[in-house]
């Protein structure tokens, strides 16, 4: 497995909006640009490789911590 961790601390999420933030087109600031496809995107990528991604927030203007742990997909040695 390799897991990356992404930390800085921008903005943050405001808690009532991390349930929602993999959702399609969803964004919790009009203070930054974007479409609100990215996370929705990573998270779908992450679920296909059968990985996992989580991100952390104390709260809104207290940064952020994103981890994304992704399975070693390759097979035994001796197995195909």
């Amino acid at each position: 497995m390799a897991r990356l961790v992404f930390e800085d601390n921008g903005i943050g999420i405001a808690h009532e909006h991390l349930e929602k933030i993999y959702d399609m087109f969803f964004r919790a600031t009009e203070e930054a640009e974007g479409s609100g496809l990215g996370l929705y995107i990573v998270k779908q990528t992450v679920d296909k490789i059968k990985g996992k991604i989580q991100i952390f927030s104390p709260g809104k203007g207290m940064g952020l911590r994103v981890m994304v742990e992704i399975p070693n997909l390759t097979p035994p040695a001796g197995q195909s």
